[in-house]
């Protein structure tokens, strides 16, 4: 973008600097000479400015004035004073030893003999023109200082340009390294003042629009000199009415303004920059004011458009700053902080304050099927009203963050006055949503945080996770961490590592249950069931090492494993004689997974074995999550000749919506039915339903969990045929379940 269209410039008007006088050292030791050099001068105008001649009669008198005047343009200079050669050491005193290397040096002589020739003058001495005194006439005075003005006035301006150039780049530098407002417009305000070389004070403005009165509001975010005291404030504060007046004219006009007593500059918003990041509509205008008590020179305006559009580009970039600051450590939903906010602000705290407080999580139950049934729309109100209520449920000082999808975590010092019952109910029940009253499910869980000064942030995140997960699972409202949370996490770590171990070394097994016919108690099946038996006889029940497999992702090789050996143990069943079916278990998430149905085919065909031996079963809950993409595996299976089961019928609904086109040919009634038969009306229902609906599709049945005489004959007389349970036989290794069905077959 041309610079020339990012800022307008109000005309200045003429500076001070063209009426000072020039400053010219005379340094002679002759008191006539010098009266009447004094007055040739007085009559000499350069550029229309007069001349200030500043008279001493010495080297050592010279080398003292010139520190005080910083400003002297040119010095006319005898060579012989003090001594012969008093004029040259003075030249080496200006130049090594005060630094001075721009203010011009003439030298005078009236003693041409004792001084060196002109050539080596100009050749070894750093002077710029060296002249006999009788040769000095009136034109050759008016050239001489002419010219040596002229030339002192140009190098003064770009050494000066290179300064304030040099100012601009340090403090552009700076202001790179600012990431906050404060600092960033404290930072311009100073690097303004010290580019100007002043001293009198500015201010730094905020400009925002206001929608309610249809104009700006103004807010000072840095002050310095004479309006300190506006710091903080608007500029109504101003007392000085006509610099009000002048300050809405800059904001009015969106321009920078130069005058004789201020300097405003006006940064407007660059919207083209901000919204391709933001997707915002306005960033804010900020209003720049500097006391100069001055006209700027020409020199000065062109180094403040440089710096200008310096500081107008870091105003743009601080604002992409912390939106995507924002976009990074707050949760877009909410406008509250999110889990990398939550990470920062514990990686911040010393180990011992860490220590000191405590993090409560809230999981909300369900989120992902809340926005399935009902809308995304839906789901963000839940989480709108949650957030309202968590947030009037704390003190102001506690930290409420969004670290996940449907996760709260609030960061709690010890010292706060909620106790734990106030943590187990901090959402009330039912909850406001879109104007109706709705109930929630949730789980909260507590981690202190005392033993967590050695831990990263995104593990104590996931800790505190892992707890509320802990306590989801065991059915609790609220868990409090504790150390022997962190004992059973060990156990399942160290298990998880013992299964991987055992799956590679083929060190599990399976047992066989039989199913039987419920009138006979012949044996007219089995069921696979995986055991796991460790070194020392002890036995891991599965109903520990089976979530463990499921949770570390080795529940296909798992199924694939108990596959395996389901189908060894039918070969042995035909080898026996016995053709009798076997089933087998397999998670939904398998049937879900690419390639397991391939490799679970693959490994039936290629043991040879009929397809009509065996029998997959699934459980309902599980099959119907995902029951479109399931059934159309089953039914490949039903074509095959495989049976399928769908194992805990009747524990959900909602496989009643498939019930006539469900890809299944047994329906297994639940243990839980079977042991209130006879003690709940509920159960009898449950299973006479079952019955029927068996009956009006087609479907075989199988009554799991038959442990008593009674339970027995009431499935018997509501019509079932067959069962397993322990009053038949428990679960038992293969080669015993071999020689019980030799006993239990029911002969032809």
């Amino acid at each position: 973008m041309p610079t020339d269209d990012l800022f307008k410039f109000e005309p200045s008007t003429v500076s001070q600097e063209a009426y000072r006088p020039w400053k010219v050292l005379s340094v002679e030791d002759d008191p006539v000479y010098q009266a009447s050099l004094v007055h040739a001068l007085s009559c000499i105008r350069v550029a229309g400015r007069p001349l200030e001649v500043i008279c001493t009669q010495s080297a050592l008198d010279a080398a003292r004035v010139l520190p005080e005047h910083a400003d002297i343009a040119l010095i006319l200079l005898d060579v012989v004073m003090e001594s012969d050669d008093a004029g040259l050491r003075l030249v080496s005193t200006i130049r090594d030893v005060i630094g001075n290397n721009q203010v011009r040096i003439v030298l005078l002589t009236g003693q041409p003999g004792m001084t060196p020739p002109r050539q080596d003058l100009l050749e070894h001495f750093e002077i710029d023109d060296y002249w006999c005194k009788s040769e000095l006439t009136h034109e050759h005075l008016l050239s001489v200082i002419t010219g040596n003005l002229r030339v002192w006035e140009r190098t003064a301006q770009l050494e000066k340009a290179r300064q304030g150039l040099q100012l601009i780049v340090d403090a552009s530098q700076a202001l790179s390294k600012r990431r906050d407002l404060d600092s960033y417009t404290q930072t311009v305000l100073s690097s303004l003042l010290k580019l100007l070389n002043i001293d009198t004070g500015g201010l730094i403005c905020r400009l925002r629009f206001s929608p309610s009165v249809h104009q700006n509001t103004t807010y000072t975010l840095a002050a310095c000199g004479a309006f300190q005291h506006l710091k903080g404030h608007t500029l109504d504060r101003l007392e000085d009415q006509d610099l009000q007046q002048l300050c809405s004219i800059a904001i009015s006009q969106r321009q920078h303004l130069y005058l004789e007593h201020y300097t405003l500059l006006y940064f407007p918003a660059d919207n083209d920059k901000t919204d391709d990041y933001a997707g915002s509509n306005k960033t804010d205008d900020y209003l720049v004011l500097v006391k100069t008590d001055r006209q700027l020179t020409s020199p000065e305006v062109s180094m403040l458009e440089v710096f200008c559009e310096n500081i107008n580009n870091g105003f743009t970039n601080l604002s992409l700053y912390n939106r995507l600051t924002r976009i990074a450590y707050q949760d877009s939903l909410l406008n509250i902080p999110n889990r990398n906010y939550l990470k920062r602000t514990l990686r911040a705290l010393s180990p011992s304050t860490l220590c000191q407080h405590q993090l409560l999580v809230i999981s909300l139950d369900n989120l992902n099927e809340v926005a399935l049934y009902f809308g995304e729309s839906f789901c963000n109100s839940t989480l709108k009203s949650v957030h309202r209520h968590l947030q009037a449920s704390i003190t102001e000082q506690l930290l409420l963050a969004r670290i996940d999808r449907h996760v709260f975590a609030i960061l709690i010092p010890e010292n706060t006055s909620h106790s734990l019952h106030d943590f187990s109910t901090i959402l009330p029940e039912p909850l406001l949503i879109d104007g109706g009253e709705h109930q929630i499910s949730y789980a909260t869980a507590l981690l202190p945080l005392s033993g967590c000064d050695t831990r990263e942030p995104e593990q104590i995140l996931r800790l505190a996770e892992l707890s509320v997960e802990s306590a989801r699972h065991d059915g609790k409202r609220f868990i409090e961490y504790d150390d022997s949370q962190q004992q059973v996490m060990r156990q399942r770590y160290h298990m998880l590592d013992e299964l991987r171990k055992a799956l590679q070394a083929e060190a599990l097994s399976i047992a066989l249950q039989p199913k039987v016919d419920i009138v006979t108690g012949a044996a007219v099946g089995f069921e696979a069931l995986v055991r796991w038996q460790q070194d020392d006889g002890s036995m891991t029940p599965p109903s520990e090492f089976i979530p463990v497999a499921e949770a570390a992702g080795l529940i296909s090789e798992l199924d694939l494993f108990v596959l395996k050996k389901t189908l060894e143990a039918a070969h042995q069943l035909i080898q026996a004689g016995l053709r009798l079916p076997i089933s087998f278990n397999t998670s939904s998430n398998d049937l879900l997974r690419p390639g397991y149905f391939d490799e679970m085919l693959k490994m039936v065909t290629a043991s040879g074995l009929p397809f009509n031996l065996l029998e997959l079963e699934v459980t309902e809950t599980q099959a119907m999550i995902e029951y479109q993409h399931i059934a159309t595996q089953l039914r490949k299976l039903l074509q095959l000749g495989m049976k399928v089961s769908i194992d805990d019928f009747g524990t959900g609904y909602s496989s009643l919506a498939h019930i006539t086109e469900l890809a299944a040919s047994t329906l297994k009634i639940d243990q839980t039915f079977v042991a209130r038969l006879g003690q709940s009306e509920g159960a009898n229902h449950i299973i006479e339903m079952i019955m029927r609906l068996s009956d009006r599709f087609g479907f075989h049945v199988v009554a799991e969990g038959v442990e008593t005489e009674q339970q027995r004959q009431l499935l018997i007389a509501k019509g079932c045929v067959v069962c397993q349970g322990y009053l038949f036989a428990k679960p038992m290794p293969v080669a015993q379940a071999l020689e019980w069905a030799q006993h239990h077959i029911l002969n032809p």
